[in-house]
């Protein structure tokens, strides 16, 4: 389980950010996340239950050495799921499909990473469906200095209503080993420490 200290400019309050991904061998796989906040006790949380089509399966490595084609394989990857999500503090399940495909290029052993993503979700109450659409670039420096990493992550976030309407959100993260920065351009911002 992975386990974070967070607090943003919104919430003003540390948080404990908890992550479970469960994933079976059929490629069905349960994620919750929830924050307990500090101050107050409460959780919110969400549970996914979903199953993906797409997913290469994992090949053996033999005495610390990689296949051959290893970095073939990582120059593209794709999925698609299926599944059911639920938020607290609400009575609805939503059902939705979720498609990603993710690129590598540049350096072999360094490359840049694109991922773009698509959701839609289906409200069984309300009956309306929103769209979720991402596109993000991320580039890991590995030894940026002696003692750290660093990621950089530049992408946009677009919600899409029941009317069509768009919303773009652009929005960044920066990591060190375990320190965070986000952020996204339109004066929200927080902090994640990885416990």
């Amino acid at each position: 389980m992975e386990t974070h200290l967070t607090f943003d400019n919104r919430g003003k309050q540390l948080g404990i950010l908890v992550k479970e991904r469960l994933t079976t061998d059929q490629n069905l796989q349960l994620k919750v996340v929830g924050v307990l906040n500090t101050v107050n006790g409460g959780l919110e949380y969400c549970a996914k239950l979903r199953k993906f089509f797409g997913v290469p399966k994992p090949r053996a490595r033999v005495a610390n050495t990689l296949p051959k084609d290893y970095f073939l394989n990582l120059k593209r990857k794709g999925q698609v799921g299926l599944g059911v999500t639920y938020l607290s503090g609400t009575d609805d399940i939503l059902t939705g499909v979720v498609a990603q495909k993710q690129f590598f290029f540049g350096q072999t052993l360094n490359p840049f990473s694109l991922k773009v993503k698509a959701q839609a979700d289906y409200n069984t109450q309300t009956q309306q469906v929103d769209g979720v659409g991402r596109v993000q670039l991320s580039k890991t420096v590995y030894n940026f200095t002696d003692m750290q990493d660093l990621r950089l992550v530049l992408g946009c976030k677009a919600h899409i209503d029941q009317k069509g309407k768009i919303t773009p959100t652009p929005y960044g993260r920066l990591q060190e080993n375990n320190w965070s920065l986000f952020f996204n351009f339109q004066g929200y911002w927080g902090v994640r420490y990885d416990l």
